[in-house]
């Protein structure tokens, strides 16, 4: 009788202690955290590195001898090339779902150029011909942007446009007869034209532990149509009205870089 008492107390002892034994292997096993999800919400700056391209028509007008002469043209269209350097600076707005909106402003470095001969060396060739030419240095953009996310709202992919800013320097030197010229000076004016860019890009999150990190790769077509420029021709023998030069550029950049974002409202 002792013995079948011993025995039944020691298996409820067994019993409760497997029993805690289970229950603290349930207590242990923590729920699942959820990884939050990313937000391209906020406000980012950011550099960026590249290559562009494009094509530069450049004409020059001059004019023959006699009050209302004929135009003296030439014209010479080359393809430039140039690296681009820059930064850029913007806001996005992820709106409900997978959409991102956003505005950014951009600038980069450039050295694009193309040159024409002067007209007036196609009429009096001499030994030290002159040379009409025009250089890009920097580029820029305001544009709006428009995405749609995706892996887990950890990449965007985006299409842009908007205005678009180059600062032109125009190099005109003078040739052989640049005496005719109200002395042998060379003049180098600039001017800041206005066009319009179109653009498409991929940008992702580096790493989940690097949330505010972000980098891209994108191209750009920018359009400047033709605009132009003058410079004084002193010849007494002719008009005396200036003589005209003009460039069309085409500019294409691709690009890749990196953003860090700022802040998030």
């Amino acid at each position: 009788m002792k013995t079948r008492i011993l025995l039944a107390a020691v298996s409820q002892i067994a019993l409760v202690v497997a029993g805690g034994a289970d229950a603290a292997d349930i207590q242990l096993k923590a729920p699942r955290i959820a990884a939050p999800v990313y937000s391209w919400t906020g406000c980012y700056v950011g550099a960026h590195v590249g290559f562009g391209w494009g094509r530069h028509d450049v004409s020059a007008s001059n004019f023959s001898f006699g009050p209302g002469g004929t135009a003296i043209t030439t014209t010479n269209g080359l393809d430039s090339g140039s690296g681009v350097f820059g930064g850029q600076l913007g806001c996005n707005y992820q709106v409900s779902g997978n959409w991102v909106v956003g505005l950014q402003g951009d600038i980069a470095g450039t050295n694009f150029s193309g040159d024409v001969a002067d007209p007036w060396d196609r009429i009096f060739p001499g030994p030290f011909p002159g040379t009409i030419g025009v250089k890009t240095d920097w580029l820029a953009s305001i544009t709006a942007r428009l995405g749609i996310t995706a892996w887990d709202n950890r990449a965007l992919f985006y299409v842009k446009g908007g205005a678009a800013f180059e600062n032109n320097r125009w190099d005109f030197t003078r040739s052989s007869y640049c005496i005719f010229y109200n002395g042998c000076r060379d003049t180098n004016p600039q001017e800041v034209r206005v066009g319009w860019t179109v653009g498409a890009g991929f940008e992702w999150v580096l790493s989940p532990s690097l949330p505010n990190w972000t980098a891209f790769t994108e191209y750009n077509y920018y359009n400047f149509g033709r605009d132009g420029s003058s410079y004084p021709v002193a010849l007494t023998f002719i008009d005396a009205r200036d003589a005209l030069a003009s460039a069309r550029q085409d500019t294409h950049t691709v690009k890749v870089g990196v953003n860090y974002k700022l802040f998030t409202p």
